[in-house]
């Protein structure tokens, strides 16, 4: 009968800057008996390439592998998923000139592309004709062309759409109103679940998956 129990769990994608990639970095690990727990925190998974950025997929039976090869009489046992996604970040700062202006750029076109979006959808809705009728509702006066009273009108408008942008995705600038996720938070948590879910499919086709020999 074997002597000791020792836990093992996966998250779906953890983050190293470390090439060398140890079963304490990508996994939680729990055994009543703390020498061995420490030790197997220790045992070395796999050497990444000296990339700046890298990826790879382990799976838990390569880890309980590498720790019966280790341990004799430890029984182990896995809990959560069966394998995670590694994403490897060596952690330089240095930013090239280039890579500024790519963000420049990605930042320029997120703007306009969205201020485009919804001017696209104020004029398929009508918006201005909408705001011309509420002009001639309250004034009781016909326009054609832009008053000042008009020329208020869209620019509250305008001014109420960001405030509400701004209240809906739960963020100010810097500051956020709740603890509550936001809903663009939502939606990006469950890209990145879809994302890992591909990147385990395509390494696992391509053999690229680190799993038991």
């Amino acid at each position: 009968m074997k002597e000791n129990t020792l836990y093992i769990a996966l998250e779906q994608s953890v983050l190293v800057n470390n090439p060398c990639i140890t079963i304490g970095d990508i996994s939680s690990i729990f055994c009543k008996d703390k020498d061995i727990d420490n030790r197997v925190r220790e045992l070395q998974v796999t050497h990444l390439p000296g990339n700046e950025k890298s990826q790879i997929v382990i799976t838990v039976m390569k880890l309980i592998e590498i720790i019966n090869g280790e341990f004799e009489n430890l029984d182990v046992e896995a809990i959560g998923n069966s394998e995670t996604i590694v994403y490897y970040d060596s952690g330089r700062k240095n930013r090239t000139m280039m890579q500024k202006v790519k963000v420049g750029v990605l930042m320029l076109l997120a703007f306009f592309g969205t201020a485009f979006s919804i001017m696209s959808y104020n004029e398929d809705s009508g918006t201005l004709g909408l705001l011309e009728e509420l002009y001639i509702l309250f004034t009781g006066e016909a326009t054609e062309v832009l008053t000042p009273a008009l020329a208020i009108g869209i620019t509250s408008y305008c001014v109420g759409l960001a405030i509400g942008m701004i209240i809906f995705f739960n963020h100010g600038i810097n500051k956020k109103f709740g603890d509550d996720p936001t809903p663009l938070q939502v939606q990006m948590r469950l890209y990145e679940q879809d994302v890992n879910k591909c990147i385990v499919i395509d390494s696992s086709r391509t053999k690229k998956t680190l799993d038991v020999n």
